[in-house]
């Protein structure tokens, strides 16, 4: 297989990873989806994905993403729950980035945040 890019979608749900498919595949830019993080997904993952989209609702998806074996990899949370000032500003010094979005959200927005990480 060869070194292709690829985004990671952590989501019960394939809506997400199918919109992201349909957008970016085009572009070269796979997409890969798993219900949850845990060590088999990890394990199935040879190389790390240019940024990880995770369902924060998905509670053991949320969790596994902050797992040092995805420390390195730029993440968008997506979920219901508001995110105090706070968070907004420890995404700015986040290494990598972490960017929240709020549950119900427009594809585009998320398409715009994933193209400023890649």
């Amino acid at each position: 297989m060869s070194k292709q890019e690829f985004v990671l979608v952590v989501d019960e749900i394939s809506d997400t990873a199918d919109v992201l498919q349909a957008v970016l595949e085009p572009r070269g830019v796979a997409v890969n989806r798993v219900r949850q993080l845990d060590a088999k997904s990890a394990a199935n993952t040879a190389a790390q994905p240019r940024v990880m989209v995770v369902d924060a609702d998905n509670l053991r998806g949320a969790e596994s993403a902050s797992s040092p074996a995805w420390h390195n990899v730029p993440q968008i949370i997506i979920g219901k729950i508001q995110f105090a000032p706070s968070a907004a500003d420890d995404e700015q010094q986040a290494t990598p980035p972490r960017r929240f979005l709020q549950k119900p959200f427009q594809f585009a927005e998320l398409m715009q945040v994933i193209e400023s990480l890649i």
